[in-house]
């Protein structure tokens, strides 16, 4: 199987409304991330917002989303890209990529697979240096960030984070 990112759009949209019914399913969502994609209350106001920030970006930061998709354009879910964190909180708070894989796609290849193909498209941004995050006690992400070559600097004080960087 071919996996593949790509911007967001109309086609998606039933495959979109379908995942997430059946991430639902599996997870109790109120307390989980990833909140964002379940913040707006239909397909079009998702789509609106991520086309209004590629189109129109914050004052403070840039940042693309992108699905991963099989060749048969199932979502397996989603990376959000920052194209710039130089500013004092996001280079301390936050980080260039935030990902997700939806439950019944974890503890297989695909989210090695999408930050491999993340990585060819930072490229296409002009980065050079990455930094990527996980949650301490998140030992799946942990390991596909170490095994795409990321090397880890230390354990963010406050929220527990464990801080990789990559060089393209």
């Amino acid at each position: 199987m071919s996996l593949k990112l790509e911007f967001p759009n109309e086609k998606h949209k039933e495959k979109y409304e379908k995942l997430i019914k059946e991430w639902w399913k599996i997870e109790n969502l109120d307390n989980i991330s990833p909140w964002a994609l379940f913040y707006w209350s239909n397909f079009e106001e998702f789509l609106k917002e991520v086309n209004t920030v590629k189109n129109n970006p914050p004052k403070w930061f840039t940042y693309s989303s992108l699905f991963l998709l099989t060749d048969n354009n199932e979502i397996l879910w989603w990376i959000d890209v920052r194209h710039d964190i130089n500013h004092p909180n996001l280079i301390e708070k936050w980080w260039h990529i935030w990902y997700w894989i939806a439950p019944q796609y974890r503890r297989k290849w695909y989210a090695t697979k999408m930050l491999e193909l993340w990585l060819i498209e930072a490229k296409k941004l002009w980065l050079d240096k990455i930094l990527i995050t996980c949650n301490k006690d998140n030992i799946g992400s942990k390991k596909v960030i170490e095994k795409n070559g990321w090397i880890f600097e230390r354990l963010t004080d406050d929220w527990k984070m464990r801080r990789y960087w990559i060089n393209l």
